[in-house]
């Protein structure tokens, strides 16, 4: 399958429809489809025992509810998104492994609530985002709530340290401008103390010089950090309409040189997280 015919997959759990119209409004742009992905889990065998006692087919069921919450997905896409074809999937399997599966034929996997923690905090403690943002083959997207396209914030911003491979999380982030008509702002994160001598942020200089390069027309906004987030500069992201990041080496779910950083703009940004592996090429 070709990047261009990959289609946006999105996992959905129950009625979720900020991730479904993020889901689309993707698609759309990138014309593609959406592959709207349920997966469900049967009980062990003693359930499944009292159930053929009682004359009760308890897989058939777990299938049946996967079903509905699948035509309710597949409508609600067809009343607003028209134009998109999209793909419903029904798989038996944890929600992870189901996804990390898909990721593999996916441009974009696009998740919503799955747990009853603060949205941002999904990417920390929830156990599919964290397993997918580990594990998925492409960029993984996670989306509040209470996102809308019409009422969605502006430009993308991407925060990279000096732990982060950089290239899959700058082409993701300038891809996304790009298709989206928006700036770009790029958060490079140091630690305090480091020298000019050496900071890895010539190295990111020329590379983002090259990015720019490729596109030209894209306004780029770029900002070194050093130490400790402040509440101005934290206050600053409320508007945006993406937040990037990279998937560090050794695989922790966000910027590892400073966790306290990164969930502190995601808090005050409210809108979805991109985590981006260092390969994305797509």
């Amino acid at each position: 399958m070709t990047g261009l015919s990959r289609p946006v997959t999105v996992g959905v759990a129950d009625k979720q429809h900020a991730a479904l119209s993020f889901a689309a409004e993707e698609a759309r742009l990138a014309g593609c489809d959406v592959r709207v992905v349920h997966a469900y889990t049967v009980p062990p065998a003693p359930p499944q025992v009292v159930g053929s006692a009682y004359g009760i087919d308890i897989p058939g069921s777990f299938r049946e509810t996967g079903r509905e919450v699948l035509a309710e997905a597949t409508e609600f896409l067809a009343s607003r998104y028209a134009d998109v074809t999209v793909h419903p999937v029904l798989e038996q399997g944890s929600a992870p492994t189901v996804l990390t599966a898909s990721s593999a034929s996916s441009r974009l996997v696009v998740l919503g609530p799955d747990d009853a923690v603060p949205w941002y905090s999904r990417l920390f403690q929830s156990r599919v985002s964290r397993r997918l943002v580990d594990d998925a083959l492409c960029p993984v997207v996670v989306v509040p709530d209470t996102w809308s396209a019409r009422r969605s914030g502006t430009g993308v911003t991407l925060m990279l340290d000096a732990r982060t491979t950089a290239h899959g999380p700058l082409r993701f982030a300038f891809e996304q401008a790009s298709r989206h008509l928006d700036v770009l702002r790029i958060l490079h994160v140091e630690p305090t103390g480091s020298g000019d001598e050496e900071s890895p942020w010539h190295d990111m200089r020329r590379v983002l010089d090259a990015w720019q390069a490729t596109y030209p027309r894209l306004l780029v906004d770029t900002e070194l950090i050093s130490g400790e987030p402040d509440l101005a500069m934290t206050e600053s992201f409320e508007g945006t309409g993406l937040l990037v990041l990279g998937r560090p080496h050794g695989h922790h779910v966000v910027p590892a040189m400073d966790r306290s950083l990164a969930r502190a703009v995601i808090q005050r940004a409210s809108c979805p997280v991109a985590v981006v592996p260092p390969d994305h090429d797509v």
